[in-house]
């Protein structure tokens, strides 16, 4: 858990708070966010669907669980930062932008919320050989078990430039996530509402197969994949290249929409047709979302087409949705969906 003890004497900046994210997991809605440099605390404003927002709660601390909240409803909120300062007279900063998610009927989250959750990093995270992990790089570490966003990759990508190698900077751990690593803490903030629990972290090749075996989803060798729907977590079958990523959707041409973390960081990529055509519908989408929404990260790292590999070389797990003892639910109707259409609904 955060502290401001630490901030408490610097001056306020008033700047809204960034990163501010809000995941369901069950009737629990856990709400995080950055720090704001010399807040003394923050206020959690909240609206359920009629619009009207309201003041919740207080606190000194980055995250919040909210709980008991109603089944099939969605919820709205933003963050606002204040210093106390004499008399106890408080000031106040900006508002952060507004975070939605909706409680699943279903399982333990959404289709939907983990795709929010996924992107939540994109354009402010670099990729760190060994982020994620633990130092002795065999399981989870603690930042793919905490909640919310660190602020640390936030300031650790901010200095850095378009030369990024991220070969300089080999299991720097706090600085970053490397693809396995980024997916477990995806996959942890839809499990989860408090940290240092049970990891996600596994092998890049090995990732998708095990989700499966702990009842996620079904498993398909790479040999066996015919289409590609959202929420698929994809692990490349070859040794030499581990590679794990996520699927938003696939294209009318073949081509796939993807998220991962792979160099220079996590950021939205398209692949070739199944053709191997590059100028794919996938990779036009990729580049107009972190052209128009990660501006600053996307002239820095424009490179978002992949290759043909990624529609032959890797095995995939499905999240199962319907029937008895689902993890994620699809009440958004995603998984039928294709990439253009949830890319929409995502950014709206």
């Amino acid at each position: 858990m955060f502290s401001i003890s630490s901030i408490a004497k610097t001056a306020f900046s008033k700047e809204k708070p960034v990163g501010v994210m809000s995941t369901a997991v069950g009737d629990n809605i856990a709400v995080s966010w950055e720090p704001v440099k010399g807040a003394s605390g923050y206020q959690i404003y909240e609206a359920a669907e009629d619009g009207r927002y309201e003041m919740i709660k207080q606190t000194k601390s980055c995250r919040s669980v909210l709980g008991k909240k109603e089944p099939g409803k969605e919820y709205h909120y933003y963050i606002r930062a204040y210093k106390t300062g004499k008399k106890g007279k408080k000031t106040y900063g900006k508002s952060s932008r507004k975070v939605s998610t909706t409680v699943a009927e279903e399982g333990s989250s959404t289709i939907k919320n983990f795709l929010k959750t996924a992107i939540a990093p994109v354009g402010s995270t670099m990729y760190v050989w060994g982020g994620g992990w633990n130092k002795e790089d065999t399981a989870a570490g603690p930042d793919a078990k905490r909640i919310g966003l660190s602020p640390a990759w936030r300031k650790f990508a901010k200095t850095k430039k378009k030369s990024y190698n991220y070969r300089n900077y080999r299991y720097q751990i706090h600085n970053g996530l490397d693809c396995s690593g980024y997916v477990g803490w995806c996959v942890y903030n839809v499990m989860n509402t408090k940290k240092n629990r049970k990891g996600y972290v596994y092998s890049a090749s090995k990732q998708a197969k095990t989700f499966s075996k702990l009842g996620f989803g079904t498993y398909r060798p790479a040999k066996k994949v015919t289409d590609y729907q959202a929420g698929d977590i994809m692990s490349s079958t070859c040794k030499c290249c581990g590679h794990v990523w996520i699927v938003i959707g696939q294209c009318s041409d073949g081509s796939v929409v993807l998220v991962h973390s792979s160099p220079s960081g996590v950021q939205i990529c398209g692949t070739v047709t199944l053709s191997g055509k590059k100028n794919s519908k996938a990779y036009k989408l990729a580049k107009k979302y972190m052209k128009k929404y990660y501006s600053a990260w996307y002239k820095k790292y424009p490179k978002v087409d992949r290759g043909s590999t990624y529609l032959s070389h890797y095995g995939q797990m499905r999240w199962k949705t319907a029937g008895e003892n689902i993890v994620l639910s699809d009440p958004d109707g995603y998984q039928d969906m294709s990439a253009e259409e949830v890319l929409k609904d995502l950014f709206q």
